[in-house]
């Protein structure tokens, strides 16, 4: 009985255990004739969001152009899963918390429209670079239906257009938060009911072998 009820709370604490964040974080970079994208993301953990647990992406814009100019920035998504973005930029590269120049927030628990039209962010000058930081959330209030959305950035200037995206890795896949627990507590049950039952086999066993 004790070695059923040691299994179930092992199975409770395999399954509550969450997953890291940044766990493999990769970086990707989109280079055109002027406009150059470094995009770093861990799209592994982003292919199953959950609510309160947010993926960051981090994406460098930055050109070289022959002459002055300015190049904007925008971003746009397609797909069934509801999405919350943190926006911000930074006039430094971001350090893992913080930005070093003070950031400046271009949206906060934005309900991104996922109807694929592109929206501005920003824009700098082609001399510069923009360090872009999000944090994107799976929208609590989108239901639990699993479904997934591609969000892309995109930048624009010296007559190209440049993009970078996570290629409909964000999905809501993921349990929903109450789940593990659920199943936790019903691994507990399932393995007491069980033990029980065993108990009481055996004590009806032995009150046979006693009444002969």
């Amino acid at each position: 009985m004790r070695r059923i009820f040691i299994a179930a709370v092992l199975a409770v604490l395999v399954v509550a255990m969450p997953s890291a964040a940044w766990a493999a974080p990769t970086t990707q970079v989109i280079q055109g004739s002027v406009l150059r994208l470094v995009s770093v993301a861990d799209w592994a953990a982003a292919g199953s969001l959950l609510p309160g647990q947010p993926v960051r992406w981090d994406v460098a814009v930055s050109a070289h152009a022959p002459d002055p100019g300015v190049v904007r920035i925008g971003i746009s998504a397609t797909g069934e899963a509801r999405l919350l973005l943190d926006v911000s930029t930074c006039p430094q590269a971001w350090t893992d918390t913080e930005c070093p120049g003070g950031a400046t927030e271009l949206r906060t628990g934005w309900s991104i429209p996922r109807d694929g039209v592109e929206v501005p962010l920003t824009e700098i000058a082609d001399t510069e670079t923009a360090y872009l930081r999000l944090a994107i959330f799976l929208d609590p209030s989108g239901g639990s239906g699993a479904g997934s959305t591609d969000v892309r950035v995109l930048a624009q200037g010296a007559g190209e257009t440049v993009t970078v995206g996570s290629d409909g890795g964000l999905a809501t896949t993921g349990l929903p938060p109450g789940t593990p627990w659920a199943v936790g507590v019903g691994a507990i049950l399932v393995a007491w009911g069980a033990a029980l039952v065993h108990s009481r086999r055996r004590l009806s066993v032995a009150e046979a072998g006693s009444a002969r």
